[in-house]
């Protein structure tokens, strides 16, 4: 009996010894701040139906933390997420899917709702319109601006995530009616 009760104690202790060790973070995560980084071009409060509301953003290679830091070797291009939401009677947020039909690209380029930055001399940029196609209230809110796809394999990469809001808003949201 009691060599039972051993084999009963000791058996999940080597499953457990079997078991491979937590995985750790991988690859190296910078974080920065740098307001103002996306300007909505023509903001207002009421929009027409079948506007196009533009967004802008602009952000240079050089960037500053506890060191320089030169954005051109770690990445090709930057970006950052949008998330709209328009209010109804039955759900005050259904969330809406950007895609061609919804966005005019000017420059840079839009993945559903990750709107990419490219290199253009020594900034990354975009410029893309959102299609106002329905009326309503929406609201917009934008994350961080990050690495679109951080280089390199294994765990040798360094990917960038800089906290911003809308220029001259000091919020990384803002609501607005269509009509």
């Amino acid at each position: 009996m009691k060599k039972s009760v051993l084999v009963l104690l000791i058996c999940p202790l080597l499953f457990a010894m079997q078991c491979d060790p937590d995985d750790e973070p991988c690859g190296n995560l910078v974080e920065l701040e740098k307001k103002d980084l996306i300007t909505v071009e023509n903001l207002q409060v009421e929009y027409q139906l079948n506007d196009t509301l533009w967004l802008n953003s602009t952000v240079d290679r050089n960037q500053q933390s506890s060191s320089a830091i030169d954005l051109f070797q770690f990445d090709e291009e930057l970006s950052f997420y949008i998330e709209l939401k328009k209010a109804s009677v039955y759900n005050p947020n259904n969330y809406l899917y950007l895609n061609e039909e919804t966005t005019v690209i000017d420059k840079g380029r839009a993945v559903e709702n990750n709107f990419i930055l490219t290199k253009e001399n020594n900034t990354f940029k975009n410029r893309i319109g959102i299609k106002l196609l329905e009326p309503g209230n929406y609201s917009l809110t934008i994350y961080n601006i990050g690495s679109h796809k951080p280089s390199g394999t294994d765990c040798n990469f360094t990917s960038f995530s800089i906290v911003t809001d809308f220029y001259e808003m000091e919020s990384n949201s803002f609501s607005f009616k269509v009509e």
